[in-house]
C-alpha cells in the first residue's frame, strides 16, 4: 500500500513581496466582514431564541447512576478569568509543568504535564503515562478547564501520569529556524493536518516517553481532530514504530467522517463553495482568521468575551450548554482556551470542495441523513446479515421515495478514509492498536454512526469487538460534551480507568470512586448560608 498521500509534500516557496502584502491586504478586510457578519447573526439568532423562549439556560440533571457531579472548584466566584492554564491546575492544588519539544520539521510545540506535588520524582516514574490531545482551534486547555470534573483532573487522582499536548502555533508562533515575522511568513503557514499526524503527534509520543524510563507505551486519547491526526498516524505504516509506542487509542467525538449539519449552516456551505483563488482573497495563505485569536488576547478576561463565544459557538453549530454546569463563569473559563492559531491550509482540508482529500468532501446526501444510509454497509458475515441489510435497504427506499428524495452513495475513493476500504492492519509495519471510542448521539457536527460501522464491518481483518474494540454511543452529548460535560467522569472516565485496568492488569493504579462533593468543599453554598437571613 502507498502512503504518499499521508506523507507532507516540500514545503512551496513564498510569493513575491507584492503579491504577498496584496494577498494580506485583501484577506485582512475580507476576514473581518466575514467575522463581523457571523458576530451579527450570532447576536440576533440568540435574540430571537431569548424572545421565543427557546434559549432558556435550563441545565440539565448530570447525575448518572454511579457518578454525581461535583462542583468545578471550591470557589469560582473567587477566581480569575486567565489565561495561564497553570492557575486552574493549582485551583486544584495540583500543579502544571510545561516543556517546550521540536517536531523534526522544525516547529516548536508546548508540552503540558499535569502533576500532584505530593508525589515524589520517584513516584512519578511509575505510574503510567496518558498523552491527550486537543481538537481544531483548541488546546490543551479543554481537558482542564472543567476543574475536579474534568477527564485529566480524574485521571491524576485516578493515579495515571497525565500529559497534554498542543498542535503547532497553539497561541504563539515558534519555529526552531525560520525567522522574522512568522504570523505572515507562508512556508511556515504551509500545512494541514499531514503535518499533524507526521510530525506533531509523534514527536509529543516521544517526547513524553522520553520522561518515562520505566515506559515504553502511553494511552493516546484524542478529541475531534485529536482522533483524526491520530487516525492518519496509525493508518501510515512508515509510522510503524510509533505505532508500537501506543498501548490504547482513546477517541472522543472522532472527527473522520462529517455529520448532517454540513448541509444546514450557511457558513460551512459558502466556505465550501469557495474556489482556491476566493478562499484565498477572503482568508489568505498563512493563519486562518488571526483577528479571532487577537481578540481573544485582547478580551479573554471579560464578559462580553464569555457571553460573544457562547452566542458563536451556538450560531454555528448549534451548540448549548446544558450539560456544562449552570455557573456561566465556567462557560467563560472553558472558551477562553479556544481560537488558537491554525493555518488556512488546514481549513482548506477540513472544508474546501476543490481539496480531493479532504473532510467536506466525505459528505453523504441530504436524505442519506434521513433514512440512516449515511451509514449502511454491505454485510460480509451471514446469510442473517444479508437479509435483515436487505430489509434496511428496503426500507430506507421506500422511505427515500415517499419523500421523493434520490439517494446516491458520494465517491469518496480519494480521501484519507475511504468508507468501504480497511484503513489499518493492511501493512506488515503497521501495529494494531486497540481502540474505545466514544461518539455522541447528539453530535451532528461529526458522524459517530458512519465510523461505528465502518470499524466494525470494514475494519474485520485488524478490530474486533470482542477483543481490541469498544464503542460507546453517548445519547444525550453532543461534540463538546464528550470534554466539557459535567458527567465525563462517571460516562466516559469510568470507562475509561476500567478499560486501562484490565490492560495493565496487577499494575494498574486503584480505581477511584468519585462521590459527589465528598472531596471538594463548596465554599460558595457555604458563603451564602451563612449570609442568608435566618428564618
Amino acid at each position: 500500500m502507498s502512503y504518499e498521500n499521508l506523507t507532507p509534500p516540500e514545503k512551496k516557496p513564498q510569493r513575491g513581496t507584492f503579491t504577498k502584502y496584496w494577498i494580506i491586504f485583501l484577506s485582512a478586510i475580507c476576514s473581518n466582514i466575514f467575522v463581523v457578519f457571523l458576530s451579527i447573526g450570532a447576536l440576533f439568532y440568540h435574540l430571537y431564541q431569548k424572545i421565543a423562549g427557546i434559549e432558556t439556560n435550563k441545565v440539565k440533571d448530570n447525575s448518572t447512576p454511579n457518578f454525581t457531579p461535583r462542583q468545578p472548584y471550591k470557589n469560582i466566584k473567587k477566581m480569575k478569568a486567565t489565561d495561564d492554564l497553570r492557575y486552574y491546575a493549582l485551583q486544584l492544588e495540583l500543579d502544571l509543568q510545561e516543556y517546550k519539544v521540536t517536531t523534526e520539521d522544525g516547529f516548536i510545540l508546548t508540552l503540558h504535564r499535569l502533576i500532584n506535588p505530593k508525589d515524589t520524582d520517584i513516584e512519578r516514574q511509575h505510574k503510567h503515562p496518558i498523552l491527550l490531545q486537543h481538537g481544531l482551534l483548541s488546546c490543551s486547555g479543554a481537558y482542564l478547564t472543567s476543574g475536579y470534573n474534568s477527564i485529566a483532573y480524574y485521571l491524576v487522582e485516578s493515579g495515571y501520569d497525565v500529559w497534554m499536548g498542543n498542535n503547532r502555533s497553539w497561541f504563539e508562533t515558534k519555529h526552531a529556524f525560520l525567522e522574522g515575522n512568522l504570523m505572515h511568513n507562508e512556508q511556515y503557514w504551509d500545512w494541514d493536518v499531514r503535518e499533524l499526524a507526521y510530525y506533531d503527534l509523534p514527536c509529543l509520543i516521544e517526547n513524553v516517553l522520553s520522561h518515562k524510563p520505566n515506559h515504553s507505551q502511553l494511552t493516546l486519547t484524542g478529541h475531534s481532530q485529536g482522533c483524526t491526526q491520530s487516525f492518519l498516524m496509525l493508518k501510515n505504516g512508515n509510522l510503524g514504530e510509533i505505532h508500537k509506542k501506543i498501548n490504547l487509542m482513546v477517541c472522543l467525538a472522532p472527527a473522520i467522517f462529517p455529520g448532517s449539519l454540513f448541509h444546514y449552516r450557511s457558513f460551512i456551505k459558502f466556505m465550501h463553495s469557495l474556489g482556491p483563488t476566493s478562499f484565498k482573497i477572503v482568508f489568505g495563505t498563512c493563519s486562518f482568521l488571526p483577528n479571532l485569536t487577537s481578540i481573544r488576547h485582547l478580551l479573554f478576561s471579560t464578559r462580553i468575551f464569555g457571553s460573544m463565544s457562547y452566542m458563536m459557538f451556538k450560531y454555528l453549530f448549534g451548540w448549548n450548554g446544558s450539560k456544562w454546569g449552570n455557573d456561566h463563569r465556567l462557560w467563560h473559563r472553558h472558551f477562553i482556551f479556544n481560537v488558537s492559531y491554525v493555518s488556512t491550509k488546514l481549513m482548506n482540508w477540513w472544508l474546501s470542495d476543490w481539496v480531493e482529500e479532504g473532510f467536506s468532501n466525505q459528505l453523504q446526501p441530504k436524505a442519506a441523513y434521513l433514512n440512516g444510509d449515511h451509514c449502511a454497509f454491505t454485510p460480509v458475515n451471514s446469510a442473517a446479515d444479508a437479509a435483515s441489510a436487505r430489509l434496511s435497504f428496503i426500507e430506507a427506499e421506500n422511505e427515500a421515495r415517499e419523500q421523493e428524495i434520490e439517494v446516491k452513495e458520494k465517491d469518496d475513493s480519494k480521501t484519507y478514509f475511504p468508507y468501504k476500504q480497511p484503513w489499518f492492519g493492511v501493512d506488515e509495519r503497521s501495529t494494531t492498536v486497540p481502540m474505545l471510542i466514544f461518539t455522541g448521539q447528539l453530535d451532528f457536527l461529526v458522524d459517530g454512526d458512519r465510523l461505528s460501522t465502518h470499524m466494525r464491518h470494514y475494519e474485520r481483518q485488524a478490530y474486533s469487538e470482542s477483543s481490541n474494540l469498544t464503542i460507546v454511543e453517548l445519547d444525550d452529548h453532543s461534540h463538546l460534551d464528550v470534554v466539557w460535560a459535567e458527567d465525563v467522569i462517571g460516562r466516559i472516565g469510568y470507562v475509561m480507568t476500567d478499560k486501562l485496568a484490565a490492560l495493565y492488569g496487577e499494575n494498574a493504579p486503584e480505581k477511584v470512586k468519585v462521590e459527589g462533593d465528598a472531596n471538594v468543599e463548596n465554599e460558595n453554598e457555604k458563603e451564602e448560608e451563612k449570609n442568608s437571613p435566618t428564618p
